[in-house]
């Protein structure tokens, strides 16, 4: 008789890993996609150098079996996977077209900066055309619709931000506060071992959406008076560091969107 699995756990491979997500999800099968960092961490703490395919799959089953299973397995959330690919697209083009930028800022030769004029211009119409794509998939659901309009009664979250938030964080309202907020990694972890301790940090969540959290954190503390009326207090009453109060902001606001996509109602305008 074949063992029945208890659980397939793998890393991310650059998109190549979601043929064997989609087969999994068909078959019913418990799958968990395991951040690098958390493979490198149990890598040292193991003690092993020694680096093939071979080792790195075994070191996956074991950090899988002896600390993913401890610790209660995560929920997995399928997305809407368009969804997904045309904002992957969408971050690639506005990277690409920041790049092509500061190159023509640095260029002279009258050729070069006309060939980067033309490239910019023709991945901005690609960005528009992709952006215009993304809407519209969402204007077609009327479920990713209402999402799309509630997130945006926040004052700070724009379209393309909704959208993004849509498209690359399917958890949202599906998750407590604490554990949105770990999962994109705003929530400070703290670090003891022996006698020695340090201060705790954020990161090791989802860059993207934290970088999209940034920017409609600095829009919030200009223009919603909750979220510059908590960001000044941070700084001028507990004399927090302006990049640690944003930082604040930016988990407030994700825990105040995980409500809003959770209870389907949009936000009331005051203290969340």
């Amino acid at each position: 008789m074949r063992a029945s699995v208890l659980l397939v756990a793998f890393e991310p491979t650059g998109g190549y890993e979601r043929e064997l997500r989609d087969a999994l999800q068909e078959h019913g099968v418990v799958f968990v996609r395991i951040h690098p960092n958390q493979v490198v961490a149990f890598r040292k703490s193991r003690r092993i150098k020694a680096k093939t395919d071979r080792i790195d799959a075994q070191l996956i089953a074991q950090f899988a079996a002896e600390e993913l299973l401890r610790r209660g397995l995560p929920i997995v959330i399928a997305g809407d996977e368009t969804l997904r690919e045309l904002a992957a697209r969408r971050r690639q083009l506005v990277d690409t077209v920041q790049a092509e930028k500061c190159r023509l800022a640095l260029a002279r030769s009258a050729l070069v900066r006309a060939s980067l004029t033309g490239s910019i211009a023709g991945l901005q119409a690609s960005l528009e055309a992709i952006q215009a794509a993304l809407l519209a998939h969402i204007a077609e659901h009327p479920e990713l619709a209402q999402q799309h309009a509630l997130l945006q009664t926040l004052k700070g979250i724009g379209p393309v931000s909704a959208m993004t938030l849509i498209a690359e964080l399917p958890e949202l309202g599906r998750l407590s506060g604490k554990q949105i907020a770990a999962l994109i990694g705003l929530a400070p972890q703290n670090y003891e071992s022996g006698r020695s301790s340090r201060r705790a940090k954020t990161g090791k969540g989802r860059s993207d959406i934290r970088r999209v959290l940034f920017n409609a954190a600095r829009c919030a503390i200009q223009h919603n008076a909750i979220m510059r009326a908590f960001y000044q207090r941070l700084v001028e009453q507990n004399k927090r560091a302006g990049k640690i109060a944003l930082v604040a902001v930016m988990r407030k606001m994700l825990v105040t969107l995980n409500a809003i996509a959770r209870d389907q109602q949009p936000w009331k305008h005051h203290a969340a």
